[in-house]
């Protein structure tokens, strides 16, 4: 559900982009900063980073109301409300370095004019997931400091944004297949 969540919002980014400013190649790739060796992966320069930095329980978004439109009672489990800390990050040379901050400026506005993603609106919204909203956060220095120190990178032109989710069934979490592709290993999920 993650992997969905972020890999949507790599795909409205790069859409919006791709239109903007007359691009065929893909900008947004979700990857954090460095690899955990420490060092920074060619295929990431002169991208813009999409990243989790936090996951949190949402203990504020208690209004959601399943549809009682039907006579029928089914079993279910509770809806998961999530929220995540999403960096976005320009990872730009030097050289094209104003080149990251208008794509960057680009993104603020584009989430500021879409900060809600539903069926109704944007009904290529993974099925598992009901609802994403976008809320852009303000990090002191010191914090924002430290939060790229734990990242193990140097500061990069960024903008965080806490990122509530809403699974209406945990259930889905469960159900989906698909394969992980760690070193030569395929890990499947296995059917119970």
């Amino acid at each position: 559900m993650l992997d969905l969540c972020l890999g949507y919002l790599k795909e409205r980014m790069n859409q919006s982009i791709k239109n903007v400013f007359d691009l065929s190649n893909d900008l947004v790739i979700v990857s954090p900063p460095v690899d955990l060796d420490g060092s920074k992966s060619h295929e990431i320069q002169n991208k813009v980073l999409i990243f989790i930095s936090n996951i949190e329980k949402d203990t504020f978004s208690k209004s959601y109301r399943p549809d009682n439109n039907s006579n029928r009672t089914t079993l279910s489990s509770k809806p998961l409300f999530i929220t995540l800390t999403v960096t976005i990050a320009a990872n730009f040379s030097s050289a094209h370095y104003s080149d990251g901050l208008k794509v960057l400026s680009h993104l603020l506005a584009f989430f500021n004019r879409n900060s809600n993603f539903t069926h109704q609106n944007a009904p290529d919204l993974p099925e598992s997931i009901e609802q994403i909203n976008m809320e852009l956060e303000s990090i002191p220095g010191e914090q924002l400091n430290h939060m790229w120190g734990v990242f193990g990178s140097h500061y990069l032109p960024s903008c965080v944004y806490r990122v509530r989710a809403l699974v209406p069934d945990s259930e889905a979490i469960l159900s989906q297949v698909g394969n992980i592709h760690i070193s030569n290993a395929d890990i499947t999920k296995r059917n119970n």
